[in-house]
């Protein structure tokens, strides 16, 4: 179990790093900024200890809140990993010439992070909750 609080800054840090590239889309450095912003969130949903920004909030924002709900972080998990695919596969496009595809790639994690941050409501985290329900219930 995780603080809620600790995975909305995760989610929403992560989210605006994805921001900050987008608006800096014009710099060649662009898509090696964007790798660097999915390395943090691919090793964020490999384990919740090994993100920097959840590690910065236990250390230096939790202190200063009160402590928030706990909640299992396991669809949360599931959802940055393939967020971190498919930003990862937006820098490849932009790389490889395709910058439309790219960013656009990249704007949907963005958004799909700022949705899930803010509000509860990301499309995808509930989708990926669908279909492993659905699997859990065949077994």
């Amino acid at each position: 179990m995780t603080d809620r609080g600790e995975r909305r800054f995760h989610q929403l840090v992560m989210a605006g790093g994805f921001g900050l590239t987008l608006m800096m889309a014009w710099i060649e450095a662009a898509p090696w900024l964007i790798t660097l912003v999915v390395l943090v969130l691919a090793a964020g949903s490999i384990s919740p200890g090994g993100s920097l920004t959840r590690r910065f909030h236990r250390y230096f924002v939790a202190p200063l809140q009160a402590e928030g709900p706990a909640e299992d972080p396991t669809s949360f998990l599931r959802a940055d990993a393939l967020l971190s695919v498919i930003a990862f596969a937006g820098a490849v496009f932009v790389v490889a010439g395709v910058p439309p595809l790219g960013w656009a790639l990249v704007g949907l994690a963005t958004l799909n992070l700022l949705m899930d941050g803010l509000a509860d409501a990301a499309p995808l985290r509930r989708l990926l909750d669908r279909t492993s329900q659905r699997s859990e219930s065949r077994e």
